[in-house]
């Protein structure tokens, strides 16, 4: 089984943007969804007039999705969750599987379009209820991605030796503080020295 899709074949391509899907895996329904987006924000005190995009930052995105599985329904897309001896256990093992290659997916939901993410947990009770089921919760988190750009230097050295560095003088680092100031002098007579 290759969990990876092809988010540009048919006929995914005609429901990927459309339906809720999480790397273009298409289940039976999804039950609850959580979105969860967070601004850290400073607890220090900020300086009037600077810029409080210094003080705040967005934390990565989570999604928590309530999914459902039914081994009596048949798949959105052919041949989804096919090859074992039940549709939902399946499904469950494909969210094992994206969670084990550690692929960045996209998911799509209702509320919004999220990149770059992965599957932090799967959550899976197994009751009577479910025997010819699945009902499981799944937490993703979103990657931060950052681009890197390169920049070109010059080799030639920053100091040439022509260059003018001014009058340089060695200084006593070993002296006190006291002898730096003269004091040292009138100590040593009050200590009978």
């Amino acid at each position: 089984m290759n969990p990876i899709l092809d988010l540009n074949s048919e006929p995914i391509r005609s429901l990927v943007y459309l339906k809720t899907n999480i790397g273009g895996w298409f289940f039976d329904a999804f039950l609850r969804s959580n979105h969860t987006s967070r601004l850290t924000i400073t607890k220090h005190p900020v300086q009037v007039g600077a810029a409080l995009s210094d003080h705040a930052y967005l934390e990565p995105k989570e999604v928590s999705m309530e999914i459902g599985m039914s081994d009596a329904a048949t798949s959105l897309v052919p041949g989804q969750f096919t090859g074992g001896w039940s549709r939902s256990v399946q499904a469950f093992k494909v969210l094992q599987e994206l969670q084990a290659l550690r692929v960045p997916l996209q998911v799509h939901s209702r509320l919004g379009l999220y990149q770059n993410m992965l599957i932090e947990e799967i959550s899976a009770p197994d009751d009577y209820t479910t025997l010819y089921a699945l009902r499981c919760t799944v937490l993703l988190r979103e990657i931060m991605v950052a681009q890197v750009r390169t920049v070109k230097i010059s080799e030639k050295p920053a100091v040439t030796d022509s260059a003018k560095r001014g009058k340089l003088e060695p200084s006593n680092i070993n002296q006190s503080v006291l002898k730096q100031i003269g004091a040292d002098s009138a100590i040593q007579k009050l200590l009978g020295g």
